[in-house]
Order: structure tokens, then C-alpha cells, then sequence
């Protein structure tokens, strides 16, 4: 089999958001050496334009196109971009939303570092979440991995449109499940956890859209559902992961504005 040039490949899904697709592809710095994978998951309102992808992208490198013949949700559209980069023989996998912004140099940066760190499979980063009214607010998660570990007892310990991971672990944890609907990042990450040593970048290398339409807000009580099922197979017995499921059942029950309220009363970024 003949290796890409490119060590890196980014995977983005699409589903009715052209506009998007082009901001993310044209944030890229000019000096990253990344090809780009993108999966349409069966959109019918908006279509992708090409041309204006090629256009916009600036890296060296290509962009590669694949699109599924109907809607079947974010989760097979991951799957089929990610067995393409396996079997296409990149090294690693990075991820990216529509309308999310990547720093110039994030894949530079994340590259080298797992290049001196070889034992690290899963790597991520801080991130500013914005909306049309500009930056929102900074999420940073833990750094180490014994850090991560604690924090995914309690919830993602790694934001998903930042990460760049080791295919070789892909072909030995398998692609993303499909059995939590919403979380699939969440129960990704978890078996990297589990099996291999991870971490976060302490700096921003990823902007990510805030909005009410996104999947962790409008499916917000599937993927609180998906959580709480991830939390239990994940469950350590100990009442530190007790005092967290309760959380997640709370959260579960819980309408979205009374969560968003005990969130602001108790100064906690992380209650979804």
C-alpha cells in the first residue's frame, strides 16, 4: 500500500452547512501538511460546493470528498471517514466541526507533540467556544492523564472537534460505537482512556460554535441519557464516581434552563 504524503488527515463531518464547511477548511494555516476528509451525511437542503472548499483550503495538502446516500446521524458518518483514513494508511486522525475554527499551527503542534511522546494515543487541547456575538467563554480541560482519568468519571474529558489520535489505536479499539447516540465522543475517548495514555494541551488550539442547535443542545437529554449509561459502565464504586452519577441523573431530569441556572449558582462550567 502506498502511504499519503501527509501524515495527518481531518475529519469533518457536513450535514447541510456548506458556509460552515468552508470557514473550518479556509482557518487552516497555509504551512500545515494535512489532507482533509469530508463526509456528507446525506444532506438534501444544502449541499457541499466544491469549489469552494478547494478555494478556501490553503494547506498542503488535499481535500477528499465522500458522501453517504442518506441521512443516518453523526456517528456512521465518523465511522465511514475514519475506516477511509485507516485504510488510506495516514498515521493520524484529527477531528473538526462545521463552523469550528482551527489555529493556524494546531495540527503542527499537536503532531509534534505526539511524535515526542509516543505514548500518548489521544491528544486534545483547550478551546474557546464562540457565537455571532464573538468569544464565549474557555474550556481547559486536564492535562495529564491521570487528571483525564478522574474527569471522565464525571464527563468528556477531552472536547471532540480538538483531538488528534494515533490510528494504530483505531486499529485495535475500532472505529467510533454506535450505541451512544450523542456521545459517541464520549465513549470513544473512554476506550483510549482505558487502554492507552492521553492528554490535553494547555493551549487554545481549536475555536468551536456555541449554539442552541448543535447536538449537545438539541439532543440534549439523548446524549445526557448516553452519558449516564457511559458513567455506569464506567462505574469504580467509589463515591467519588457515586456523587457523579447522581449529578448526571440530575442533569438527566433536570429541564435545560433549571440546569443552566444551578450551573451559574454554583460557578460550574462543566453541568451540562
Amino acid at each position: 500500500m502506498n502511504r499519503p504524503a501527509n501524515r495527518v488527515a481531518l475529519l469533518i463531518p457536513h450535514y447541510n452547512n456548506p458556509q460552515g464547511l468552508v470557514a473550518s477548511l479556509g482557518s487552516i494555516g497555509e504551512a500545515e501538511t494535512v489532507d482533509v476528509i469530508v463526509v456528507d451525511d446525506g444532506s438534501t437542503r444544502a449541499r457541499i460546493d466544491e469549489a469552494a472548499c478547494r478555494a478556501a483550503f490553503r494547506a498542503r495538502g488535499g481535500v477528499v470528498f465522500l458522501y453517504l446516500p442518506q441521512n443516518r446521524g453523526i456517528e456512521h458518518a465518523l465511522n465511514t471517514g475514519l475506516q477511509h483514513i485507516v485504510d488510506a494508511g495516514y498515521a493520524f486522525a484529527a477531528r473538526l466541526d462545521c463552523d469550528d475554527l482551527a489555529m493556524p499551527d494546531r495540527f503542527a503542534r499537536q503532531l509534534a507533540f505526539l511524535d515526542a511522546h509516543p505514548d500518548v494515543a489521544l491528544l486534545g487541547s483547550a478551546v474557546t467556544f464562540f457565537d455571532a456575538s464573538g468569544d464565549r467563554f474557555t474550556v481547559q480541560q486536564p492535562q495529564t492523564h491521570e487528571a483525564i482519568v478522574l474527569q471522565m468519571h464525571d464527563d468528556n474529558a477531552f472536547t471532540h472537534p480538538a483531538v488528534m489520535f494515533r490510528t494504530s489505536a483505531v486499529r485495535e479499539i475500532g472505529l467510533y460505537p454506535t450505541d451512544c447516540r450523542a456521545a459517541e465522543d464520549f465513549a470513544y475517548f473512554w476506550r483510549f482512556v482505558a487502554r492507552y495514555r492521553t492528554a490535553n494541551l494547555a493551549e487554545v488550539l481549536t475555536k468551536s460554535e456555541y449554539n442552541d442547535a448543535g447536538i449537545s443542545m438539541s439532543k440534549r437529554r439523548v446524549q445526557q441519557a448516553a452519558r449516564l449509561k457511559l458513567l455506569w459502565r464506567h462505574f469504580d464504586w467509589t463515591p467519588r464516581s457515586a456523587l457523579k452519577m447522581a449529578k448526571a441523573l440530575t442533569s438527566l431530569i433536570l429541564p435545560l434552563a433549571a440546569a443552566r441556572t444551578i450551573k451559574r449558582l454554583i460557578g460550574r462550567k462543566n453541568w451540562s
